[in-house]
């Protein structure tokens, strides 16, 4: 009786693409977590102040070290340490979706995701001056979204025989992206709109001399930045539903978009690479008489590191000065 041969897709080479893209991305981060530190320790005054995203920044980049180190051991294992008796070893390795090593970076690119998202609740309640009540149900979703996560993760490495695209885990991780798909997207719109309206009242407070919305520069970095992640998610999740043997590998590059998005916000904010809207508020700022210098000084630059507690003194300022 004559059996069918199995195909097996690539993967030893689409693994070795994928992890050099991960590398390459990490090289990104390693400027960009170094230019963070920068932004937010460059006054010498302000860990008190900037010490949430100092911590997480700093988790963020650990976390993702560790992910390309697991990467390049596993790199090792499959084309370095082949065992002599078993033929296409370099690509049957990529099939056990459970080794250790695997196992670990799936926790990783899962953890990864929550402390981004954490970032982006936590940036959401400042913006809002502190209002538990605008990040309760982004952080039932946050829950949801993690339990499906992590027990996709739990039911894969328990059952290894069970299979990623047409069992519970496929369901559970479906469930999981739709969930962060539909946070980050949300989340990054809210705050972007938060932001627009704050700067649109500030501009609307000198009628005689019409200015610029001073946080529209910041509105674009918030929404550029954080569609990098949510764009890697959708790929993914495209990916995931055509039951495409990518899918494994693009977690690898999505592990690193997690810590780059959060990072380049702060200093994209922090360093003024914007487009180009605060060098137009500054020289029509220059140019206002004196009278106005006041509300020039509730308003701070938008420069400042994008930790946004400068934002929530701003907004409470602008409702008592509007009384809204």
């Amino acid at each position: 009786m004559a059996t069918a041969n199995v195909v097996i897709p690539p993967l030893n080479k689409i693994s070795i693409i994928g992890i050099w893209m991960e590398s390459v991305i990490y090289g990104f981060n390693c400027i960009v977590y170094g230019l963070c530190m920068f932004v937010l320790l460059r006054d010498g005054k302000s860990v008190s102040r900037h010490w949430v995203l100092i911590l997480t920044s700093t988790l963020l980049f650990s976390l993702c070290t560790i992910h390309v180190a697991a990467s390049l051991r596993q790199l090792l294992e499959a084309f370095v340490y082949v065992p002599a008796d078993i033929p296409d070893y370099s690509n049957l390795y990529w099939l056990n979706a459970t080794t250790s090593l695997s196992i670990l970076k799936e926790v990783l690119y899962d953890t990864l995701v929550f402390i981004q998202d954490i970032v982006l609740i936590w940036r959401l309640y400042v913006v809002f001056d502190r209002n538990w009540k605008v990040v309760l149900f982004p952080i039932i979703v946050e829950a949801t979204h993690m339990a499906a996560a992590y027990a996709a993760t739990v039911i894969y490495t328990i059952n290894p025989g069970i299979s990623l695209y047409d069992s519970i885990v496929s369901r559970l991780g479906l469930t999981g992206w739709a969930l962060d798909i539909s946070l980050n997207v949300s989340l990054t719109m809210a705050i972007a709109t938060r932001l627009w309206w704050m700067g649109h009242r500030v501009a609307s407070l000198s009628a005689s001399h019409p200015m610029q919305n001073r946080y529209l520069a910041t509105v674009y970095v918030i929404i550029e930045s954080g569609g990098l992640f949510a764009g890697a998610t959708i790929i993914m999740l495209g990916l995931y539903v055509n039951n495409s043997p990518v899918t494994l590998t693009g977690l690898d590059v999505a592990s690193q978009l997690a810590v780059l998005t959060p990072l380049l916000i702060v200093v994209r904010v922090g360093l003024g690479l914007t487009h180009g809207v605060q060098r137009d508020y500054e020289r029509m700022s220059k140019s206002r008489t004196s009278g106005s210098r006041t509300m020039t000084s509730n308003t701070r630059e938008i420069g400042q590191p994008m930790e946004l507690t400068s934002m929530s003194s701003n907004s409470r300022s602008f409702a008592k000065d509007m009384k809204v």
